[in-house]
């Protein structure tokens, strides 16, 4: 990343300043408008990435704006940092791994882990997570409609479809003992520290989903597919199927458990106060009873109570909802969602919150409601304290051009170029099966293709201008930090030899290559026009795809692409997530590559709890990937984060910023994106 910081009185940048005439005096002096005395305690951020669901283990709660929010207003066991890297929280609890066969993990919550209402977080909320999350109790494989979007199911099953590929390895039900769950997984994961976190609060959804005086929760909507950014490549973690429970644990009600319609003794009556979120009163043995019903529920396989818990636990914390009702907006961290409209959202300091980190500030405001140039125009005139604009040239000059700024340029996704080997193009054995060796003709012409790709020439022409110290990218794992596990990229001579005797003289026609990507985005598109270029020198003949939505199409059209340029975002479960990328068969191997030595070690990998050991079998996987020609990671995609600079003995009211980082919206976790919003 860079920085630059620039001095000058700030009266000179602002537009707001007025000449002010004294009563027929002949001087005048500069004004400043008057400033709202909550303005020095609001700050205000603007970015292009709206807010969806606080639920984080929904598609739409794991779009970039949601990942923002969440970062501002939930707390957990660990959080996961750019690189990879995992950072625990021990004022909110443990998490410990204590035996290794079968893999065991212990979390302990802290007598600190609080929600926003004031309730203690419990295991129960840890249960209610591990319910949604393992897939163990799901009666139904989700659908998708024409759309590709999730059809809601019928309402009398229970269905969460929202399955993690490390929680689906422990099939049993956590024990619960005072503070603690402990969880056992069938076999070992290696993303073990950051499988299971709090999400939503289980006195909330029990409440909502088995109190018969509840208000009624609205049935919930399709979610959107969360995108990185426009046609990224999709991450690893995703909806897994898993067979429904047995009858006989699955379809008897528990006795003792609350079901919709049936209070049972203990339970809230009409009338009965609920905690008010954000000044923390109200808790007590009602929300720890609707805790200890979501309990019951899952431990012992209550149907009844279940099909309303993952019902409530589809829909609840959907943008539009938790803005309606502020029960839906009760979360762990420093601050806590008081407000979502169509310009953004607004967060506020949590009054029950006692971890590590205590807001700084009394407000937060989100704004997504301007365009790039406005968000610059609004930091100048002082509306704004920190902009996270789409980078273009136009953008920047327009932030250089600024005064009294940090001006932050760095790297996001690695742009990577993705081959297709299923599909039936080019770059598919099967294409040449008249070859004696249709495998290797196909790897030839891969490596070929990947070998004339100009990363420097991109590095320079498409990302410089954008971001001084940029340099081609050694990643393949979906990581945005600096630190991600780096490996030897092939240097593949493009001496325009080809399969079938084609060559760049042009003596046979090429072969040609589609080329999958987002022309709409500036960087990408002088990315796609340089690698046309090489590639027609090495021999090959490129021709864009033209798709209305290439994100979708990268998905669901294998037929239709050969090559695809696109940006990989970090992933929520990072080894978990790389083996489903790659493994044959994976969930997110859109390229339909298939190594059987490979997925060997891509097993291994699934199943090594060590970090360090995972890391490195990561960095000796990439290896493999590139020296076979599947995968060229070429250059990260620019960011741009300003922030204004002010002095705290003039800052007229204005709040104080200092640290901001760049803004990488391509991160699973942008928790430590907000330090700078805390003590």
């Amino acid at each position: 990343m860079t920085s630059r910081w620039t001095r000058v009185p700030a009266a000179s940048r602002r537009t707001a300043a007025a000449v002010v005439l004294l009563l027929g005096a002949t001087t005048a002096a500069c004004s400043a408008d008057p400033v709202d005395p909550e303005r020095a305690g609001t700050v205000v951020v603007t970015t292009d990435l709206p807010f969806a669901s606080l639920n984080g283990g929904t598609p739409a709660g794991r779009s970039p704006g949601s990942v923002l929010v969440r970062g501002l207003v939930q707390s957990g066991f660990t959080t996961l940092g750019p690189d990879g890297s995992v950072t625990p929280d021990p004022t909110f609890g443990t998490v410990e791994k204590v035996a290794d066969s079968p893999l065991t993990v212990r979390y302990t919550v802290a007598p600190t882990a609080t929600w926003s209402d004031g309730v203690p977080v419990t295991p129960a909320d840890l249960l209610l997570e591990w319910a949604a999350r393992s897939g163990q109790l799901d009666e139904v494989v989700p659908e998708l409609g024409g759309d590709g979007e999730p059809v809601e199911p019928a309402d009398d099953v229970v269905l969460f479809g929202a399955t993690s590929a490390a929680l689906v390895r422990a099939s049993a039900v956590p024990v619960v003992d005072g503070a603690t769950l402990t969880v056992v997984y069938d076999v070992p994961v290696a993303d073990w520290q950051v499988a299971l976190d709090v999400n939503l609060p289980a006195h909330v959804v029990g409440r909502l989903a088995l109190d018969p005086t509840a208000p009624a929760f609205p049935a919930p909507a399709p979610a959107p597919t969360p995108t990185p950014s426009d046609g990224a490549a999709p991450t690893g973690e995703g909806t897994t199927s898993q067979p429904a429970p047995s009858a006989s644990a699955a379809s008897t009600p528990a006795q003792g458990t609350p079901t919709p319609g049936t209070p049972t003794p203990g339970t809230p009556t009409p009338g009965t106060p609920t905690p008010d979120a954000t000044t923390g009163e109200g808790g007590g043995e009602v929300p720890d009873t609707w805790a200890q019903a979501v309990a019951t529920a899952v431990q012992q396989q209550d149907r009844a109570a279940l099909t309303a818990i993952s019902r409530v636990w589809r829909a609840a914390g959907r943008a539009g909802d938790v803005g309606a009702d502020p029960t839906l907006t009760t979360t762990t961290g420093p601050y806590v969602l008081t407000r979502v409209d169509a310009d953004g959202v607004e967060v506020a300091r949590s009054a029950a919150y006692t971890g590590a980190a205590p807001a700084a500030f009394d407000r937060v405001r989100v704004r997504t409601d301007l365009d790039p140039l406005a968000q610059v125009e609004a930091l100048a005139s002082d509306d704004v304290d920190v902009v996270a604009p789409v980078s273009t040239a136009d953008v920047l000059a327009g932030a250089e051009a600024l005064e009294d700024v940090a001006l932050r340029t760095g790297g996001d996704a690695v742009l990577q170029v993705v081959l297709q080997e299923a599909g039936g193009g080019v770059f598919d054995p099967a294409a040449h099966a008249a070859d004696p060796d249709p495998a290797a003709t196909a790897a030839a012409l891969r490596r070929g293709f990947v070998g004339s790709v100009p990363r420097a020439d991109v590095a320079d022409v498409a990302v410089r201008p954008l971001w001084a110290r940029t340099e081609p990218s050694d990643v393949v794992a979906a990581q945005v930090g600096p630190t991600a596990p780096t490996v030897r990229v092939p240097d593949v001579p493009a001496d325009g030899a080809t399969a079938g005797g084609a060559t760049s003289d042009g003596a046979q026609d090429p072969p040609t290559v589609r080329v999958l990507t987002n022309r709409s985005d500036p960087v990408r598109a002088a990315a796609f026009e340089l690698l046309s270029d090489a590639a027609a020198e090495a021999g090959y003949r490129v021709v864009a795809v033209a798709a209305d939505d290439p994100a979708r199409a990268l998905r669901t059209r294998a037929e239709d692409w050969d090559a695809a340029l696109v940006p990989v975002a970090q992933e929520e479960l990072p080894v978990a997530g790389f083996v489903s990328r790659w493994r044959t068969g994976g969930a997110t191997n859109v390229g339909g590559h298939a190594d059987p030595a490979l997925d060997t070690a891509l097993d291994a990998l699934a199943g090594q709890p060590d970090a360090e050991a995972a890391a490195d079998a990561v960095r000796a996987a990439s290896q493999t990937l590139l020296d076979s020609g599947a995968v060229l990671p070429v250059v990260r995609t620019p960011v741009l984060t300003v922030a204004a600079v002010r002095d705290p003995q003039d800052a007229r009211g204005l709040p104080v910023v200092a640290d901001v980082p760049p803004l990488t919206p391509a991160a699973a976790d942008l928790t430590w994106w907000w330090d700078w919003t805390r003590r």
